[in-house]
């Protein structure tokens, strides 16, 4: 899954959503130089020869190596003039192996998408490469005087250079992947027990409910934009339209009385209808990083028979 908030988007000043080649277009025409997180490439991605690197392979591991970023072809990297690709040339499938075959831990999350102008005459080929949570990713290759023998470097950018890890580089990598699963963990924990704290705190009886707490590997960074009341909205409306079920109220009926009017919370929009006597209890957040947060009481089901 591509994401939605990149280098183009904070040049741009665009919000988050997916690329479009006049994007592109605009990023080439005001001359955004490359850096850690953008990379442009003329030609399309050449296969590996003589036992040699792939390239392919290097680039993206190095940006997930790092924080993530685009590898754009169809743009020279000096001038930043749109030559453009040919799209039937493209071929995701086989990047995708080259990828699988060159790279260790494997980078599931890399997208390939063709964007063509709207007259039809230009076409670009993006790589969308998210840092990941499971950095450091090793580069496997053979050396051409010895196909034999497999050698593993760890690439890395540096501004708008690649770089090769060394060794207490790799070791500092390995320390930041168990961290990054530590403190996910502890988040979690953390939002789970505020959870059960806001929502027990109004019981008066035994009750059941649902709790659940989902957070992105990969949450928005403070700079994109945060989420408007009306596009909180449409995803509780979204939700809320989904979950329903023909036979019965789906978990989050209750919430159209209040929908439509979350209320500001601390980086977060939440939406509630504790204490107010509006039929189920329901307690939901939408954080601006992307975690989401729903409380459910589903004691009245619970308590059938």
């Amino acid at each position: 899954m591509a994401r939605s908030w990149t280098r183009l988007h904070e040049h741009l000043g665009a919000a988050p959503g997916p690329l479009d080649f006049d994007m592109v277009r605009r990023a080439a025409a005001d001359l955004l130089g490359e850096s850690d997180d953008l990379d442009w490439k003329e030609q399309l991605p050449q296969p590996p020869r003589d036992g040699r690197w792939n390239e392919l392979a290097k680039d993206v591991a190095a940006m997930a190596n790092t924080r993530g970023g685009l590898l754009i072809f169809g743009v020279q990297d000096k001038t930043c003039h749109l030559t453009g690709i040919d799209p039937g040339q493209a071929n995701p499938q086989q990047y995708h192996q080259w990828i699988r075959n060159h790279v260790q831990p494997y980078l599931p999350d890399v997208t390939f998408t063709t964007l063509t102008s709207p007259d039809g005459t230009t076409s670009v080929l993006v790589c969308d490469i998210p840092a990941s949570p499971m950095a450091p990713h090793h580069v496997y290759g053979t050396a051409q005087k010895d196909k034999d023998q497999q050698a593993a470097v760890v690439p890395y950018r540096d501004k708008d250079q690649t770089g090769w890890m060394a060794e207490h580089q790799i070791e500092r990598a390995y320390r930041d992947r168990f961290t990054r699963t530590e403190r996910a963990e502890e988040e979690a924990e953390r939002l789970l027990g505020q959870t059960r704290e806001t929502v027990f705190t109004h019981q008066t009886g035994p009750s059941a409910w649902f709790l659940a707490i989902a957070r992105p590997e990969r949450p928005l960074p403070r700079t994109a934009p945060r989420l408007t009341r009306g596009e909180a909205s449409t995803v509780l409306h979204a939700a809320r339209t989904q979950t329903s079920q023909r036979s019965a109220a789906g978990p989050l009926a209750g919430l159209q009385i209040v929908s439509n009017n979350p209320r500001p919370g601390l980086r977060r929009w939440v939406v509630q209808t504790l204490t107010r006597q509006l039929g189920r209890d329901i307690h939901a957040e939408l954080h601006h990083d992307g975690t989401t947060v729903l409380a459910v009481d589903l004691s009245w089901d619970a308590g059938r028979g």
